[in-house]
């Protein structure tokens, strides 16, 4: 061989070129090419259904070995291609990728494999073997970027090459671990690690992959919801969310377990809080109710293992924000808060906490976080250390001491070694509590604070009790009878629902977080509703006019009745009153005229005031009448102006005629008279002079009634 075709073998596939022989013309062809693809039709991979629960027919089985023996001929075709004929293979014919897909897709999970050895046919189980371990070959070589000196690839083209022609998805890898990994997890490592590097699209493409996970599990826990919810499902019902639970928690938890990428991913996507969901609202409830309807059931050792593989998973992704801290990386206080955030949200869901807890101790953790940062927050540090801490056996309780023995107790002498740890504490308890209440007596005190191991509880049971001098259940003769405090029905509500208590208004009558309409008057802003909320609205009350109208209407009766028949003057002595009241009213006429006027139309003005406020009224109170319209509102105005206008000067507002003061003339090119030309020249003179607008009164008249200022 020449030193040219040896460095033409030695050239990556992307850059390489074969000789092609084609009705005796020879040509170079790229190595990667529809040339060199191999026109197969390839088998596809069809699965019979295994359940366990029903049999499978001889004759499917018989059908089924036959198409597989087909598949595992073209597997191992497929292998046995040249490096460039199989990448062109792959890339041209797509019945091959489809070929190595469909068994991806059909395949049996790892937690069914087992059942295929309780079926009679003894051809099944080898079969399936071999097409499983053909089809892990072809996987194998599709994410080898080299295989030898001469067959291999640049590495930032084969990332281009398996993204752009979708040889390597993210369901592809899904199917990948659901299939494979448990009994190669190193291969499946390599195979995720050597993908994700070569080509960091994929690094997104899983996220949006995990959500979609995030997403099934939501789904999950919403058919357990609905279909639980009536009291005769069925054990298939309940077989099959089963089956939906363990395939889509065994690929979350294989992507955890042999990707440390993918765990900072999941880490970065917060799954934690939906494993404590989906482990407390899924596993927990199919439990119980499996548990029900078949004691017996296999499905019951499945929901156990997934549980013990859950806690592992959170375990494994909170084990990421330790991580942060022991690193010391600028993230640490972000980790601290983050691992005491996920805690503090995760105790909802008492179940998982309860089994998270007997499972693994975290103390440990809990001082990494502190000895890690230390400004840590130590209030929630506190609060999760006591929620998390494991539940140790308690001792025993001490037999009440006699009164010679309180009566030593209570000398100082006597507080040394003598005491155990248990009196040690309930003295400690005592002397507490008396600096608190120094009022009441030293043996009622230690009574209680021994019933009750809380110290806040024992100082509620002594402040509750009507006497303080009697003993704990109400009098001196009650000797060691326990205070009886009655429970709330609440909390035996919530104890006999399992719905936690959020807070201490669940369930009142003035929460409006649960009640549309709640007893009482809700207060938003300042005053009350009905009185004045500004100064100005105080100072300008008139609901005193109002109350006074009634009175002042009585005086117009009265001055308008006619006098009686029988009255008692005479005709002289009135026509006398009235003459003197001739000449008073025409020596008063002259001074109240002007004021009368002026009465009359304040008292119109205020008339028609009430006559818009009502109109107003009864636009807003419109079904459909979002603001007043503006046209009824220009025409009323202008009314008012002429009522006003012919009120003063007895005659309608006469402005100028049309033609004086025509300033728009004829239309252009037809020429204009000189008086439209004054016009013009006149109103351009003295368009400064003085405003015919004001825009801040426009603008406030109109938003008054609703409508927006131009």
């Amino acid at each position: 061989m020449s030193d040219k075709n040896k460095d033409d073998a030695t050239l990556p596939l992307n850059l390489k070129k074969i000789v092609h022989t084609e009705n005796g013309v020879q040509r170079s062809v790229a190595a990667l090419h529809t040339t060199w693809k191999d026109g197969r039709c390839f088998t596809k991979y069809t699965a019979f259904l295994v359940n366990g629960e029903e049999p499978v027919g001889d004759a499917l089985l018989e059908q089924w070995a036959n198409e597989t023996e087909w598949f595992i001929k073209d597997m191992k075709h497929l292998l046995n291609l040249e490096y460039h004929k199989f990448w062109s293979t792959i890339v041209h014919n797509a019945t091959a990728l489809e070929s190595v897909v469909s068994f991806m897709q059909n395949a049996l999970p790892f937690y069914l494999v087992p059942v295929l050895k309780a079926l009679d046919n003894e051809r099944v189980l080898p079969l399936y073997t071999a097409a499983h371990a053909h089809v892990f070959r072809v996987i194998c070589r599709l994410t080898t970027v080299r295989e030898s000196a001469t067959c291999w690839m640049e590495p930032e083209f084969y990332g281009k090459l398996v993204y752009k022609h979708f040889i390597v998805t993210v369901p592809f890898l899904f199917d990948l671990i659901s299939v494979y990994s448990r009994d190669n997890d190193a291969q499946i490592a390599r195979i995720l690690d050597t993908v994700l590097q070569l080509q960091p699209k994929y690094i997104q493409d899983l996220k949006h992959g995990l959500s979609y996970l995030l997403n099934a599990f939501n789904i999950i826990q919403t058919r357990c919801e609905s279909e639980l919810a009536d009291a005769t499902v069925s054990e298939a019902t309940l077989n099959d969310l089963t089956l939906y639970a363990q395939d889509c928690s065994s690929v979350l938890v294989q992507l955890v377990t042999v990707s440390p990428t993918l765990r900072t991913i999941c880490a970065e996507l917060g799954v934690e809080f939906a494993l404590s969901n989906f482990y407390d609202n899924v596993l927990i409830v199919l439990y119980r109710n499996i548990q029900e309807v078949n004691r017996q059931s296999r499905y019951l050792a499945a929901l156990n293992d997934m549980r013990v593989e859950l806690l592992e998973t959170f375990r494994s992704v909170l084990s990421v924000q330790l991580e942060k801290i022991m690193d010391g990386s600028g993230d640490s206080l972000l980790a601290a808060d983050r691992f005491i955030g996920i805690l503090t949200e995760c105790l909802a869901n008492s179940v998982f906490v309860g089994d998270y807890k007997s499972l693994y101790d975290i103390e440990d953790d809990l001082a990494i976080v502190q000895v890690g940062y230390q400004s840590v927050d130590q209030v929630k540090y506190d609060f999760i250390q006591k929620a998390y801490a494991r539940e140790r056996p308690k001792q025993p309780a001490a037999p009440v001491a006699s009164a010679e023995q309180q009566g030593r107790d209570e000398s100082p002498a006597n507080d040394g070694a003598s005491l155990s740890e248990e009196e040690q504490r309930v003295e400690q308890n005592v002397r507490y509590i008396m600096e608190l209440l120094p009022d009441l007596a030293v043996e009622q005190v230690r009574k209680v604070v021994r019933a009750y191991d809380d110290v806040e509880q024992a100082v509620s049971v002594l402040l509750e009790q009507d006497n303080a001098a009697s003993g704990p259940s109400g009098g001196p003769s009650s000797g060691g009878d326990q205070p009886h405090i009655p429970a709330d029905p609440l909390d035996e509500f919530y104890l006999r629902t399992g719905i936690d208590r959020l807070n201490i208004y669940d369930g009142d009558e003035f929460d409006v977080m649960v009640n549309d309409k709640v007893k009482g008057i809700i207060k938003k802003g300042k005053g009350m509703p009905g009185q004045p909320r500004t100064l100005t609205e105080l100072l300008d009350d008139k609901s005193h006019i109002q109350q006074m109208r009634h009175f002042y209407r009585q005086y117009d009766l009265i001055a308008e009745q006619e006098p009686d028949d029988d009255d008692e003057y005479d005709d002289s002595f009135e026509a006398m009153a009235e003459s003197e009241s001739r000449h008073v009213k025409v020596a008063k006429g002259a001074r109240n005229a002007l004021a009368d006027t002026v009465d009359a139309e304040s008292s119109e003005e205020e008339q028609e005031s009430e006559e818009e406020q009502s109109e107003q009224g009864a636009n807003r109170n419109g079904a459909m009448a979002f603001c007043e319209n503006p046209e009824l509102a220009r025409k009323r105005y202008e009314e008012r102006l002429n009522s006003k206008y012919l009120r003063r000067h007895g005659s309608a507002a006469a402005g100028p005629s049309p033609k004086e003061a025509d300033v728009r003339g004829k239309p252009k090119g037809q020429g204009q008279d000189a008086k439209v030309l004054l016009n013009r020249r006149h109103k351009n003179e003295h368009k400064a002079t003085s405003g015919n607008h004001n825009r801040k009164q426009g603008a406030s008249y109109k938003r008054n009634r609703g409508m927006l200022p131009s």
